[in-house]
């Protein structure tokens, strides 16, 4: 099977690493060969990242992973991809405003043309506040063969968009899983020796406006300052470290943000990462914490299924966006209902952190048959 997969990558953060790690567990559970093209919007990092998390990838799949990377940006060398493909993917990540939307729109219609299958494999629908990008998601789910979506709520907002411009969706063909990353971190800790250590592990992020209509960050950004400043002296006997999930400027390097917090409090307790760590080593940091809090999206993800020692900063739409979709999903007992802060809605407060000895109980079976689905679809095409 020869298949061509899209998306944000050259931008990647170690969330994106995840979901390309959790596809290509699944595309090996679904497929005895497989041929790997990766567009990256900027190749260069990617081939950076690939590297970093090659030997990961052998662990996932016991057999070597070879990965062709091609500029997506490029027409030609997309088209050419797209012809030599059997399938092509969007790799996860949101599908949302921003303008490199338009190049999936190109290449889903592309491949329908040329009689390509196509999917959406943990993809998120929105934030979406423009209406010429919620019409570019609407076409590219048109062009699309297979859709599972990361969580309930995307189904709901591309159900929205359908309304929207006067088509009824096909809901049985609209399916819904974990995100891939799920797979990565699930696959990761059945082979790992979890030991609980003496840190505090923190994943902060500047406060993105393009997920509010209003604007609240320079509000956001001190209080997360301020909340890491009472983390700090609470526990003045632990190590607190800040832990990025990006490191390259494009899509904002947490170490900048991480660091200017450092750099202000000044406090002996604080570090932040700023030497590269490798997807692996990042889920090993959360796994092996005193206890998490997470801001990213993908640090949310991490952290609950690697550790479910974690606290939760959702700086998305409230009760729509990805880190309560998520949540929602996966937390059927409300074990994070007093553990969560929605930074557009709510105080950032310290009352959060409580029951340190508690942990998420994860639900194997659940999350095995629920990621069953995109075995369950891929292996259809290799018949």
């Amino acid at each position: 099977m020869k298949i061509t997969v899209i998306g944000w990558y050259g931008t990647e953060t170690i969330g994106d690493r995840a979901i390309l790690a959790g596809l290509i567990s699944f595309f090996n559970k679904s497929f005895s060969q497989f041929e790997l093209k990766l567009g990256s919007l900027y190749p260069f990092f990617s081939d950076r990242t690939i590297n970093e998390d090659h030997s990961f990838y052998k662990e996932l799949t016991k057999k070597k992973c070879n990965i062709e990377i091609f500029n997506s940006k490029d027409s030609c060398s997309l088209l050419n991809a797209i012809k030599t493909s059997d399938f092509l993917v969007m790799g996860g990540g949101p599908l949302m405003d921003l303008n490199e939307l338009f190049m999936v729109e190109y290449a889903f219609k592309k491949a329908k043309k040329f009689g390509i299958k196509t999917a959406l494999l943990g993809c998120g629908i929105g934030p979406l506040f423009n209406k010429k990008y919620r019409k570019s998601v609407f076409e590219i789910s048109l062009n699309s063969d297979i859709h599972i979506l990361r969580d309930r709520q995307s189904k709901e907002n591309l159900t929205d968009i359908y309304h929207e411009f006067g088509k009824k969706i096909g809901k049985s063909s609209i399916h819904t899983s974990y995100d891939p990353a799920v797979e990565c971190v699930n696959e990761y800790i059945q082979h790992s020796n979890e030991k609980r250590l003496e840190y505090i592990a923190i994943n902060l992020r500047e406060f993105p406006q393009e997920y509010s209509q209003g604007n609240r960050s320079e509000g956001i950004n001190e209080g997360l300052r301020e909340f890491i400043k009472d983390i700090a002296e609470e526990f003045l006997e632990k190590e607190i470290k800040l832990i990025p999930m990006h490191y390259f400027h494009i899509g904002g390097d947490d170490r900048v943000f991480l660091n200017n917090i450092a750099l202000e409090l000044n406090l002996e307790n604080i570090c932040v990462q700023n030497k590269n760590l490798n997807l692996k080593e990042t889920i090993d940091v959360y796994s092996k914490a005193y206890f998490n809090i997470g801001m990213r999206f993908h640090s949310v993800v991490l952290q609950t299924i690697a550790s479910g020692r974690n606290y939760v900063l959702d700086y998305t739409e409230p009760n729509k966006g990805k880190i309560n979709g998520f949540l929602k999903d996966i937390d059927k007992n409300g074990f994070y209902d007093n553990r969560y802060i929605s930074l557009q809605e709510d105080k950032i407060r310290m009352d959060i952190i409580n029951n340190l000895d508690d942990t998420f109980v994860l639900n194997n079976n659940d999350i095995r048959k629920t990621l069953a689905i995109y075995t369950e679809l891929l292996s259809r095409l290799g018949k």
